[in-house]
């Protein structure tokens, strides 16, 4: 699933190129993917884009919001006349779209088209109020963007702050690792950047939170800010399907310390070798020897 790193590096892509266009037509491919009445968003001007964890906000100048939610294999690919010249675009599918996988396509007045394609069907699309005392009458009983984030933690570079983090981990009885990924106590932290903090700040994974003393809580968030920011340095990590905006793969699958690195001998040096064993039906990867 697309996390922080991802999910950002998509908004800020879009935001370049939606800003301003107006919506001529939305093609709803999969009603499951796109449940709402289509008309209320057509003929509407994008504004601008938001991110709250692994949600992306597209705000229009009629007082609602598309928001999104790629879930698992979601994807967001803008073709137009603002898109990058000399595109790195692997999946041949990619190149020509619509696609097999293609959900939903909103087409714009200028002729640039922004598609939502989704393999397992898991992501969606969703008209929301931008702001909850928003006042509209084609849409009186909707929801709004905060009902939908209302349930969120706070996010580390927005409101996660140390003192936070050492509350919400302190309290814990849970394996950190779980409680890192648990959205209501930490939000837009999945389970690769999980497990690469988690390596950073030399912490077992199953360990419980309240068994952590203050010295290796406060290491751990930094850790997990700078495992985030390499995420965004290689524009986040397409293992399997995530794709930036463009169509094109990131990098961070290719700089990973820990993730995916079953076997393998440990970065740090110590002799060890990287194990993977599931932790909360997740893949989890460690060294035994460095992480305690």
């Amino acid at each position: 699933m697309p996390e922080l790193p991802e999910v950002e590096t998509i908004r800020m892509q879009l935001e370049q190129v939606l800003k301003g266009l107006e919506i001529e037509s939305v093609e709803i491919r999969k009603p499951k993917s796109f449940p709402d009445d289509k008309s209320l968003i057509v003929r509407s001007k994008v504004k601008g884009l938001r991110r709250f964890a692994k949600v992306i906000i597209i705000d229009l100048d009629n007082g609602l919001s598309l928001a999104i939610h790629l879930k698992l294999t979601g994807q967001l690919v803008y073709r137009g006349i603002r898109q990058p010249k000399n595109l790195n675009i692997v999946d041949e599918d990619l190149v020509n779209l619509p696609n097999n996988h293609t959900r939903v396509i909103i087409n714009f007045t200028d002729g640039d088209s922004l598609y939502f394609n989704d393999l397992r069907v898991f992501g969606w699309m969703k008209i929301v109020k931008s702001f909850k005392d928003t006042k509209l009458q084609s849409f009186k009983e909707g929801k709004s963007v905060e009902d939908m984030i209302g349930k969120l933690g706070p996010e580390p570079f927005r409101d996660l702050t140390e003192e936070k983090f050492k509350k919400i981990v302190s309290k814990s009885n849970r394996p950190i690792k779980i409680t890192l990924m648990d959205q209501e106590k930490i939000a837009g932290v999945g389970n690769i950047y999980a497990n690469e903090a988690l390596f950073l700040a030399g912490i077992d994974p199953r360990r419980k939170g309240k068994e952590l003393d203050d010295g290796s809580i406060v290491s751990l968030f930094h850790c997990l800010e700078k495992a985030l920011k390499l995420g965004f340095k290689w524009q986040g990590s397409s293992e399997n399907n995530y794709r930036n905006a463009f169509g094109e793969k990131g990098h961070f699958q290719e700089h990973t310390l820990v993730y995916g690195e079953n076997g393998k001998d440990c970065p740090n040096k110590c002799g060890g070798k990287i194990k993977r064993i599931s932790l909360g039906g997740r893949g989890t990867f460690f060294c035994p020897d460095c992480q305690s």
